[in-house]
């Protein structure tokens, strides 16, 4: 809920139909850094607090640990909101690069020539993750690394894909039949109108003689 109240915002819609986040791999992979950086740190205060008598020690290992910790969920939040969404006429890669910076990139639905999935490694297949890879015209690709199950959320984007770029091809379909309609209109009339020139002049003539 915290996620697409946050997406909704910075993509600027109110329709979200899907989104695809990252593993739990990542998050826990954030969680033991940090949990050895604050045991190092721990390790490291009470080795220095046998030998340094100097009251300040412990406020700045204090600080220390302090700012691992909100250092951590900056992180975590940054991770977490990483995320690809699925809209009504294009697809949306979000990344949040820190706090308050993150940037965006759109992709129309017709634009995107195909979803492709790799897992690289074995432990990828054992815990069912990978990256996923769009694939947009002039070869362009943006990838999306570690999501959970690739190969079905590869299939859901192409399902929205085809979902939504379907009325729009037959609304493209239409609209050029229609000038089609309006040119054999307009090339019939203008015939129509030569011959009724053209039987107009002669009996003119006829008249005349």
């Amino acid at each position: 809920m915290i996620r697409k109240a946050i997406l909704k915002r910075n993509v600027n819609t109110s329709e979200i139909h899907h989104v695809i986040g990252h593993n739990g791999s990542v998050f826990f992979k954030i969680f033991l850094i940090y949990l050895w950086v604050l045991v190092a740190l721990l390790l490291l205060f009470l080795i220095l607090d046998r030998y340094v008598t100097r009251p300040y020690l412990k406020w700045i290992f204090a600080w220390a640990w302090f700012i691992a910790l909100i250092k951590f969920c900056i992180d975590f939040f940054d991770v977490y909101l990483d995320s690809i969404v699925l809209l009504d006429t294009w697809i949306v890669l979000y990344l949040r690069e820190w706090l308050l910076e993150y940037k965006t990139e759109r992709f129309e639905w017709d634009k995107i020539e195909s979803i492709g999935f790799n897992q690289k490694w074995i432990w990828d297949k054992i815990f069912m993750k990978g990256d996923i890879l769009i694939r947009l015209e002039h070869g362009v690709e943006f990838p999306f690394e570690n999501i959970t199950n690739p190969k079905k959320q590869a299939d859901k984007i192409l399902q929205y894909k085809w979902r939504f770029v379907a009325p729009v091809n037959s609304e493209k379909v239409a609209e050029q039949e229609n000038k089609k309609f309006d040119v054999l209109v307009e090339a019939l009339w203008e015939v129509v109108k030569d011959y009724i020139d053209k039987w107009e002049s002669e009996n003119t003539r006829s008249d005349e003689i």
